[in-house]
């Protein structure tokens, strides 16, 4: 026997979920109330050795749910975080999440978001570093990260204006840092002395889940926001690869021969060869 729901029923138990109530364990069922949308990055450009960045709005977002990074540097800008806002490789303008209250008559605050940390394929590397729980068991203090935040969200049925991105009920959080100094050292410290016949990039998979708290007191979890940030790594194979700047087996220590940074043009969206002491400096959108 087939069994169907009418569109007045389930627009009956829609609208009890969005009218305030009782927190409960189930409160947010796959984000119907306090949602994360996605990740998302604002529009950049980087002209005379300074970074510009536009807050991202409903309108101008641009999807960013992944990252390629060297685990060392990349094209000679050295990884210490990530996203590093003063490095033009290190997704400046990124990693924004976009969370969308859709309570009506109440506001919700975003309170923190729980990072977790997991390398995606964890297993290949067992006999070389050991791991639980997909991380390596030296960096398991690591694994879990809390940003605090205050931002606020409008009603969704909300005329206010404040809120920066283009909707009342809508924010966008950008995670600083997303990736730790101590995550990348610690990390590098386990997979970095690898031969690259075995380890040449690592996924690194973090699950995003926002914690808000309503007008009304209630505390709502949203749904989880996957993203990956894929370290490479080919230092050791004996030559000097695109974007490298060290490999101790080449005929030249390239370490220590710095090469200038190729910088992003704004005008051509290319990749050039001039130098890039970067600065930040970010506009509103």
């Amino acid at each position: 026997m087939r069994i169907t729901k009418s569109g007045a029923a389930w627009a009956a138990v829609l609208a009890a979920a969005l009218l305030a109530g009782p927190a409960r364990a189930d409160n947010n069922p796959n984000g119907t109330v306090f949602r994360a949308v996605g990740w998302y990055r604002g529009m950049g450009s980087i002209s005379n050795g300074t970074i510009t960045c536009e807050i991202p709005t409903v309108t101008s977002a641009i999807p960013d749910g992944s990252f390629v990074l060297g685990i060392w540097n990349t094209f000679g800008v050295p990884t210490f975080y990530y996203p590093d806002i003063n490095s033009p490789f290190g997704n400046p303008c990124g990693v924004w999440l976009q969370l969308r209250n859709n309570l009506l008559d109440q506001g919700i605050t975003l309170d923190h978001v729980e990072l977790r940390y997991r390398i995606a394929g964890a297993r290949r590397f067992r006999s070389f570093v050991r791991t639980r729980n997909g991380f390596p068991i030296a960096c398991r203090s690591l694994r879990h990260q809390t940003v605090f935040s205050g931002l606020r969200m409008d009603a969704a049925n909300s005329t206010a204006t404040s809120s920066g991105s283009g909707a009342p009920n809508v924010v966008f959080a950008q995670m600083l840092p997303f990736v730790t100094p101590q995550q990348i050292n610690c990390l590098r410290s386990q997979y970095a002395p690898l031969p690259t016949s075995v380890f040449t990039s690592l996924q690194l998979v973090v699950r995003a889940t926002a914690v808000g708290v309503s007008d009304a007191g209630d505390t709502f979890s949203a749904n989880v926001a996957p993203y990956t940030l894929t370290l490479r790594h080919s230092c050791g194979n004996g030559r000097v690869d695109d974007g490298e700047e060290c490999d101790p087996t080449a005929p030249i220590n390239t370490s220590s021969r710095r090469r200038l940074a190729p910088t992003i043009s704004s005008a051509n969206g290319r990749i050039g060869s001039e130098s890039c002491p970067a600065r930040l400096r970010r506009n509103g959108g």
